[in-house]
């Protein structure tokens, strides 16, 4: 069976590497309702080209116009993310939401938390992917339940991985996961949000299968 190529337009060498962890480790249910491998049946195909990026703090909202900005560029189907934070106490804003990043980018992770008086909150890292095919775009989200860590803490300084303690994994942070030899990155993403949020779209993107509108698959 030839696989299905997936345009992913980011320029982050972090997702890269996300990605090939996920085709290594996560699986996916198929249109058999068997679960399979990811790097079995899927090829990533990156693209670094420029997307718009509107400042929300509804993701979906954000992912929506990325989404289109990239197809405009490809001219292909491609698939877009973003994710953030939504701290337990806003969860009906979605706060901080999209914007997560650009606060961790102008404070830092240290004084984010002070900022924001977040240390010890409980607290969902949300990632929401968008695949746009031309016709509309259709969207995917994943969730991770998880506190917010005291201080920053590991060695892989991705986005907010240094304080965002996933549940179920011994309180540490996803960057002290993804920096521990024993574990690394393909441990990180068998709780992520973005594996959730593409596993859901990959589900899907099988269901459709090859006679579908701008197929995918490889010539």
């Amino acid at each position: 069976m030839r696989k299905i190529n997936v345009y992913y337009a980011t320029r982050s060498e972090f997702k890269k590497q996300e990605i090939a962890a996920i085709e290594s480790a996560c699986h996916f249910t198929n249109e058999n309702g068997d679960q399979e491998l990811v790097g079995t049946r899927f090829n990533f195909v990156f693209s670094g080209v420029k997307t718009d990026e509107p400042l929300e703090v509804n993701l979906e909202t954000m992912v929506r116009h990325k989404a289109v900005s990239a197809y405009r560029s490809l001219l292909m189907p491609c698939i877009v993310e973003h994710a953030g934070l939504i701290f337990s106490e806003h969860s009906a804003s979605g706060y901080p939401g999209g914007l997560t990043q650009p606060m961790m980018d102008a404070l830092g992770a240290e004084v984010f938390l002070r900022r924001t008086s977040a240390a010890g909150e409980k607290a969902i890292a949300r990632a929401v992917i968008g695949y746009c095919d031309g016709m509309s775009v259709h969207i995917f989200v994943g969730d991770t339940e998880g506190v917010i860590a005291s201080e920053p803490r590991g060695g892989r300084e991705f986005y907010w991985d240094t304080i965002f303690s996933p549940n179920g994994l011994g309180g540490d942070t996803y960057a002290e996961i993804s920096s521990d030899p024993s574990r690394g990155v393909p441990k990180k993403m068998t709780v992520s949000q973005s594996s959730r949020a593409l596993r859901k779209y990959l589900e899907y993107r099988v269901k459709r299968g090859p006679n579908a509108l701008f197929t995918d698959f490889d010539g």
